[in-house]
Formats: C-alpha cells, sequence, structure tokens
C-alpha cells in the first residue's frame, strides 16, 4: 500500500512538512500574528474580537485534511484498468517516499489514462493526502513522431506497416548466430521479447543498453529462458552482421542460446519485420540513424506491449515481461 511508507521532508507539495497538523498550526500562528490580532485573554475565553471561533477551527480542519504531499514519478504501463480507473505502473525510486517497485496507482478519472498501453514511458505527479492517494498529470514520454539527430529535428513519416497492439504478429524466418532458420511461430506458447540493435552501434546508451537489458533479463528469468520466455534480438545492419559477426557479439553478453538468439537476414526482409514493430532506420555518414522499439509478443503470437525508446531500466521491462508471463499462465 501507498500509504505504508514513510514520507520524507524535501516532496513538492502545498505544506511542504510531513504533517497536516503542523501546516494548520502554522496557519493559525500567522493568523493569530497578523490580521487576526486575537488577544491570548480572548482566546482563552472561547472569543476573538475580529473572527468567530467557529470560523477558526473550520479552517483548521480544512487543512488538516486538504494538506498533500507531490511526488514526481517516471515509470512504465504494465497495464490500464479504466473501469477502476487504476493504472499498473512500474516505476523509479521516488525519493523521500518509496523505492522502485511495481504497483497499481488510482487515476481521478478515467479520462487521465487515454492514450497509455503496455510498454507506455511516462511521467506523472503522486498526491497523497490523509483520505489516499492518485496520480495527476500523466504525460506520456518517448514514442515521439520526431527524433534528434546532431542537433536537427527529423520528422518520421507515418508508418502504415505497424502492427496494432493486441493484433497478431505476422510470421517471418530469419537466420540465428548459429547460422539457423529462426520461425517466429516456432516460438508460439512462449512469451517473446524483441529489440533491434546492430554491432556497430557507436553510442552506449543505445545498443549497448537494450543488450544490457536483455543480459539483465536472463539472470532475471534463468529458471525460464528458453521454456516460457525467448529473447530476440535483430540486426539492423545486415550487410555487416553475419551470423559469425552475431555470434561474437552473443558471446560479449553471455547470451543463453536456447533463450536469446541474433538475428540477421536479407536487407529486404529485415526492413519488413523492423516496419511491423515501428522501427524507422537509415544509413548515415557510416553510422545507421535509427529509432529504437522493444516489443513484447503473447504466447498467442499477439503483439502485447511495445516500448520506445531505450531509457527505460531493465527491472521496468522484466516487470513488463513477468506481468505477461503471470497473465498467460491464468486459468
Amino acid at each position: 500500500m501507498i500509504t505504508g511508507y514513510a514520507m520524507g521532508r524535501n516532496s513538492i507539495g502545498s505544506c511542504g512538512i510531513s504533517s497536516g497538523i503542523l501546516c494548520a498550526l502554522g496557519w493559525w500562528k500567522v493568523w493569530i500574528n497578523g490580521n487576526g490580532r486575537v488577544r491570548r485573554q480572548d482566546f482563552n475565553m472561547g472569543r476573538s474580537e475580529t473572527r468567530p471561533t467557529s470560523l477558526v477551527v473550520v479552517g483548521l480542519l480544512f487543512l488538516l485534511t486538504g494538506c498533500a504531499k507531490h511526488f514526481p514519478v517516471r515509470g512504465m504501463i504494465l497495464g490500464i484498468d479504466p473501469a477502476q480507473q487504476t493504472a499498473v505502473i512500474s516505476h523509479r525510486d521516488i525519493p523521500h517516499y518509496m523505492p522502485a517497485m511495481s504497483m497499481p496507482f488510482r487515476v481521478r478519472t478515467a479520462a487521465d489514462l487515454a492514450g497509455l498501453a503496455p510498454g507506455a514511458q511516462i511521467e506523472c505527479v503522486l498526491v497523497v493526502r490523509k483520505s489516499g492517494a492518485y496520480i495527476q498529470h500523466v504525460r506520456r514520454i518517448g514514442g515521439s513522431a520526431a527524433i534528434e539527430d546532431r542537433g536537427d529535428r527529423i520528422v518520421l513519416p507515418p508508418n502504415p506497416d505497424r502492427i496494432p497492439l493486441g493484433a497478431s504478429m505476422p510470421d517471418f524466418t530469419l537466420t540465428d548466430q548459429f547460422n539457423q532458420p529462426v520461425r517466429l511461430s516456432g516460438f508460439r506458447g512462449c512469451v517473446v521479447a524483441v529489440d533491434f540493435i546492430y554491432t556497430r552501434c557507436p553510442l552506449p546508451d543505445v545498443c549497448p543498453r537494450l543488450s544490457a537489458s536483455f543480459a539483465r533479463l536472463q539472470t532475471r528469468f534463468r529458471e525460464r529462458i528458453g521454456k516460457e520466455l525467448i529473447l530476440l534480438s535483430i540486426t539492423i545492419d545486415p550487410q555487416y552482421d553475419k551470423p559469425q559477426v552475431l555470434l561474437g557479439y552473443a558471446k560479449i553478453w553471455n547470451a543463453r542460446p536456447e533463450g536469446w538468439r541474433f538475428l540477421t537476414g536479407p536487407d529486404a526482409e529485415i526492413e519488413v519485420v523492423a516496419r511491423r514493430f515501428g522501427m524507422n532506420y537509415w544509413p548515415e555518414e557510416g553510422v545507421i540513424t535509427h529509432t529504437s522499439q522493444t516489443a513484447v509478443i503473447d504466447r498467442a503470437g499477439r503483439l502485447a506491449a511495445q516500448v520506445n525508446g531505450s531509457s527505460f531500466t531493465p527491472g521496468q521491462l522484466g516487470d513488463l515481461i513477468e506481468k505477461e508471463l503471470e497473465k498467460t499462465n491464468a486459468p
């Protein structure tokens, strides 16, 4: 429960302290010393020269119940329940309030959840009152139709080939690091996570970060990798990333061959598959400019979630996959 955590002193809020009582006492002190000018002897007798005692009591009660704490939250959507007006979010540490974890948060209206789906990365404000807690000012981050490239803002064209969430992912066959054919439909019954990388990527916070996240998944799901969970990393540089190159790259990440495959194939086939997942990429001055997409496919072969960018944490991606594993295990 949210209320099970102690609140710190440095949150952003209307009171800026941990107790509504202290907030009310501060208001009362200002009122006495300001224009109210309540004389001590009159207050002790229950009367005031300028304000009725009942008004003071009402003001105190309002402040006791109205003071709130506000905490900035950043996380990933794991699930949405509009009927219950809740969102399950895997969030990062909330400073001075709670550590990173996955939990449901309430919103005030279902409209606050509009446009959100599993995998969406969001920022919001957690409001904590004595009467309960909720999130507000929910804003989706990432997933923009434009990218920044060396200071230039490039608007991406619409992608009519992108598969919508909940739809079946079309089958494809590519070649793995062992020069063996791999067919997506061959993993039916497993949850499949897919990302797109290339081994010569010079940016440590993009392709290497994506691969590091998959490496963490191997550790977290060590008993389920290759049995219930499959990881597929598809190169967008197939002219260079031949099977033997991908094999060397897989060894760098200690990829378990039964559960983590690195795939390559003809340029045209790679492009078709990448566009279905919403990828955009093109060669430019010796490197490949590209967006980042990580997808989760459920046991029935449907696109269950999609994560834009590479700024998510391995824990958040793991929470997203774990929720899918639990959901599809349910009778």
